[in-house]
């Protein structure tokens, strides 16, 4: 089962949605019985109330299924994006000696599912995956600064390994929430520096780095396609 990965603001949220929801539907219910409620007011009100309760749960269910790609509904639920396709690099800071250059930048993708209520990142370079184990979006309110942070774990099978290295990620949403850019730590130790521009919020069946390296050929090859070049 996936962690729920809400704040408190977006609990906060929800909750003043579903509120509204609930009034909102019940004026309606009340306005096409206003024949009974003059006759029987707290019946009506009663019924009206109990009806418009039944629509936060479908509300909270269709949240938590929905792909968090739709601007709008985005814009409305105040919540941000960062559903979709990433590509970008990565700048290591791990030198193989001392006083040795760092090693060159390698390219990485990450794909980001994201709902209101989930949120889980997978990455690929060309010669490791990682998956995310923990995730947040935290939003300062006064600057509206938005910082996605993880948690995240690399396996090596090759060559007969078994190693299972832990990272943290922050990277900050820039560029119209377009632009992902921020540093990651392990527990190697090694840290560094990854930057990724959206690629498209819609994909599907993308499983490898070499997956993510087509779909992104295949974009960039469409005319007026979203992709970042």
């Amino acid at each position: 089962m996936l962690p729920v990965s809400l704040t408190y603001a977006d609990l906060l949220r929800l909750f003043k949605y579903c509120g509204y929801v609930v009034l909102v539907v019940a004026a309606a219910i009340l306005f096409f019985r206003l024949a009974e409620l003059q006759a029987h007011p707290l019946k009506v009100i009663w019924q009206s109330v109990s009806t418009a309760l039944a629509v936060p749960p479908l509300l909270i269910l269709l949240l938590s299924k929905l792909q968090w790609k739709y601007p709008k509904l985005a814009w409305l639920m105040d919540k941000r994006m960062v559903h979709g396709l990433w590509w970008g690099e990565l700048k290591s800071e791990f030198k193989s000696s001392e006083g040795a250059d760092p090693l060159p930048p390698i390219p990485i993708a990450f794909v980001v599912q994201q709902s209101y209520f989930f949120l889980t990142i997978q990455s690929y370079t060309p010669g490791q995956p990682a998956r995310s184990t923990l995730e947040t979006m935290m939003v300062e309110p006064r600057s509206a600064i938005a910082q996605l942070q993880y948690v995240f774990e690399m396996r090596r099978m090759q060559d007969a390994e078994d190693k299972i290295t832990i990272g943290y990620g922050d990277l900050q949403l820039t560029s119209g929430d377009k632009r992902l850019e921020g540093y990651y730590w392990t527990n190697s130790p090694t840290r560094g520096r990854i930057s990724l521009d959206l690629v498209t919020r819609d994909f599907n069946g993308i499983g490898s780095f070499a997956d993510a390296q087509q779909a992104r050929a295949e974009l960039r090859k469409i005319p007026g396609s979203a992709v970042v070049k």
